[in-house]
C-alpha cells in the first residue's frame, strides 16, 4: 500500500522558515517524509499520544505527523537549536 502525504499550511511556513539557511538538512526531512509513503511507521518513528498521531527524529529536525487512513498528514516541523 502506498500512501499519500499531505502537508497542512503551518508545517510548510516552518519548513521554508528553515530553508534559507539548512538547505541540506531540509532536503533531508523531505526525503524522510517521502520513504513515509512506503512505510508510516519506520522504526525510528514513535507514538506521539496515540498509534496514528506520530513523531520522528531526522538529523537536527523533529516532524510530527498523523495517519489518516491512507494519508500521512504532516502538521509540524521544528528544528533544535543544537547542531549535531
Amino acid at each position: 500500500m502506498t500512501f499519500e502525504v499531505v502537508y497542512e499550511a503551518r508545517a510548510l511556513d516552518q519548513a521554508s522558515a528553515f530553508l534559507a539557511d539548512d538547505q541540506e538538512g531540509l532536503r533531508q526531512v523531505m526525503d524522510a517524509i517521502d520513504a513515509l509513503t512506503a512505510d508510516p511507521r519506520p522504526a525510528d518513528s514513535f507514538p506521539f499520544g496515540s498509534p496514528d498521531l506520530r513523531r520522528i527524529r531526522i538529523g537536527r529536525y523533529r516532524v510530527v505527523y498523523e495517519i489518516k487512513g491512507e494519508t500521512v498528514s504532516v502538521g509540524h516541523i521544528a528544528r533544535t537549536t543544537a547542531k549535531p
